[in-house]
């Protein structure tokens, strides 16, 4: 596994939905615990309840799982001496993305190191995680770069950095 890059605002994220599904889960424990206890006879045999609250723990301890597995590859970007001739973290940025001669889209995205990503914004946040940040970081501005999405490559140009 590579390194998954984030800026502190992003590791503060991924801390709190680490804890969020650790209390999710102690909740889901308790409820499953409640419904076993309450359950005519064996207390699992037939009891929809306690199968769909099972079945709710396998999915949040897997998700856990997942999360402890990625912390150790975390890695905290810090770019506090800023090149502004460079696209770096929370820049917003206008590119335009040729997928092929005649499908050539304009956007406007901001660079993000955080975890989880943002969608209420109305601007299109992009992680440094995802192909096209890891294409954009600490490209200058003005360049043209590609990076690849199944296997298909889409080539990126930066036009100007937003203020």
């Amino acid at each position: 596994m590579e390194e998954i890059l984030v800026d502190k605002n992003g590791y503060d994220q991924f801390n709190k939905e680490l804890d969020r599904l650790e209390e999710i889960s102690r909740s889901n424990s308790a409820l499953g615990s409640e419904v076993y206890r309450d359950a005519v006879g064996d207390g699992w045999h037939d009891n929809f309840a306690f199968e769909e609250a099972m079945r709710e723990s396998r999915t949040i301890a897997k998700r856990i799982e997942d999360l402890l597995k990625k912390r150790k590859y975390l890695k905290i970007v810090d770019d506090e001496v800023k090149d502004e001739k460079l696209v770096n973290i929370g820049d917003t940025v206008c590119i335009e993305l040729k997928y092929s001669e005649d499908d050539i889209e304009k956007e406007i995205i901001t660079l993000t190191g955080n975890y989880l990503p943002n969608i209420e914004d109305e601007i299109n946040e992009i992680s440094l995680n995802s192909p096209l940040g890891k294409a954009l970081y600490k490209s200058e501005i003005g360049s043209s770069t590609s990076y690849f999405v199944n296997d298909k490559e889409v080539f990126v140009t930066i036009i100007s950095k937003n203020e």
